[in-house]
């Protein structure tokens, strides 16, 4: 049963301006701004064109949109989310702001960090530092080290959750 058929441009046109509303509103209603949520709705619109052919195999094109804006918003929020581990360097701050003995625990506390993660098994540095340092993303990081996305993403997370117990042990949580 086909519901929509092989579509040509104005059919398209026709329908575009609803589904663009709808991907808009998903797209705001998962925390997008309002220029992400044009720049999605669009990507999802011409997505859908390159579709064309076979949109019949959907029941519901608003469903279909709106899953699109949805998986979109959550991929720039993951690109977004990724925040490098930079050192502190207090020799940029006001020495004011700073004293001495901050400066002196401050340095320590990089410095073990440093060490902790060094010390971390071999694929789960190389994970963390590409995710954390450089700002890859999950397919760029397996497609570098040969590895499946998902086995990217378990890696970093053995990483992290390694790191954060190593934390809580020298801070006696």
């Amino acid at each position: 049963m086909r519901l929509y058929g092989v579509m040509d441009e104005r059919e398209f046109e026709k329908l575009a301006t609803g589904l663009r509303k709808k991907a808009v509103a998903t797209c705001l209603s998962c925390g997008a701004d309002a220029m992400q949520a044009d720049d999605v709705a669009q990507d999802v619109l011409l997505r859908l064109w390159q579709m064309r052919d076979t949109l019949d195999r959907y029941r519901s094109l608003d469903a279909l949109v709106a899953v699109m804006a949805r998986n979109n918003v959550a991929s720039l929020h993951r690109k977004e989310h990724c925040v490098p581990i930079m050192s502190v360097n207090h020799k940029d701050l006001p020495s004011q702001i700073i004293s001495p003995d901050e400066s002196l625990i401050s340095s320590q506390e990089v410095a073990w960090l440093n060490d902790t993660i060094k010390r971390l098994p071999s694929t789960q540095y190389a994970v963390l530092h590409m995710r954390q340092v450089e700002c890859r993303s999950f397919d760029e990081i397996a497609r570098r080290l040969g590895i499946e996305n998902s086995t990217a993403r378990s890696l970093l997370s053995r990483a992290r959750i390694k790191l954060l117990d190593e934390i809580k042990k020298r801070n006696k949580l």
